[in-house]
């Protein structure tokens, strides 16, 4: 059983010292930091653009109550 421990451990030792699977891993979590900034910019500008078009219904909607704009502007 002791063997076994042994190679066990050796076996983990000489993986951690392999190169192979680094640039896997550096390109994954490249690959993760660019997703996340992709996703935080979508949400700002969805965020952005939601404002920005019930701002602009708010303000038809209060022209056309209090007649400051024709009614054929919804056409």
């Amino acid at each position: 059983m002791e063997g076994f421990l042994r190679k066990i451990i050796q076996n983990l030792s000489d993986f951690s010292k392999q190169e192979d699977g680094q640039a896997i891993t550096e390109y994954i979590l490249l690959l993760s930091a660019t997703i996340i900034s992709a996703v935080a910019m979508a949400r700002a500008i969805k965020n952005g653009l939601d404002e920005g078009v019930l701002s602009l219904g708010g303000q038809l909607e209060k022209d056309l109550r209090t007649g400051k704009a024709p009614l054929n502007v919804w056409k």
